[in-house]
């Protein structure tokens, strides 16, 4: 289990899509307007999570074309908050505009998440618990991963909160948001580079 928690811990210091996204939403809103946004991820995590338990992600991997077709839906969702990204120059502009960023941006972005599907498959098809309880081993995981999800997401929307608090000049505040971006428009490139 030691194991098992200090994996999903490393993992969450790696910033994918969505906790770039989350680190943004500090930056630009607050913490208050971030968390449904949080929630909406960590459903999101836990909706992928059930699946690769299921096995429905063993079966969209068996198909290339399937797999191209929902990099290809993801890619654009990906593109699509890099772009909100990019168009966020300052506080007061994206303020008006938050009502577009919520629990459901949180809970499709991880749903459509090529790199969820990968740290879910690799969490809970490695790291044995109980190798001859199936159903026990998947609850406790999930239990265990949620434990360590929720605070995580919530220290990296801080952390965006507390650079905001740093009160950072326009300029620095957009060459964060193109970091940013710049960061979720790599990981399209690097998932189409790796798609076998």
């Amino acid at each position: 289990m030691l194991t098992f928690s200090l994996a999903v811990t490393l993992l969450m210091l790696t910033p994918g899509p969505a906790v770039l996204m989350i680190a943004n939403i500090g930056v630009n809103f607050d913490f208050r307007k971030g968390v449904p946004f949080v929630f909406g991820v960590i459903v999101g995590a836990n909706v992928v999570a059930l699946s690769v338990v299921l096995g429905i992600a063993s079966v969209i991997n068996t198909y290339t074309l399937l797999r191209l077709i929902l990099l290809i839906i993801s890619s654009i969702f990906i593109f699509y908050l890099a772009v909100k990204i990019l168009m966020q120059n300052s506080v007061k502009e994206t303020t008006s505009n938050f009502r577009k960023i919520n629990f459901y941006d949180g809970l499709v972005l991880q749903i459509l998440n090529p790199k969820n599907y990968i740290v879910q498959i690799t969490l809970f098809s490695g790291f044995l618990i109980w190798n001859d309880n199936f159903i026990l081993e998947a609850f406790i995981k999930l239990v265990i991963a949620n434990m360590i999800w929720f605070p995580m997401h919530l220290l990296w929307l801080l952390l965006g909160v507390t650079l905001k608090k740093m009160q950072l000049s326009r300029k620095s505040l957009k060459i964060l948001n193109m970091f940013m971006a710049g960061s979720l428009l790599s990981f399209i490139a690097m998932a189409f580079f790796n798609f076998e």
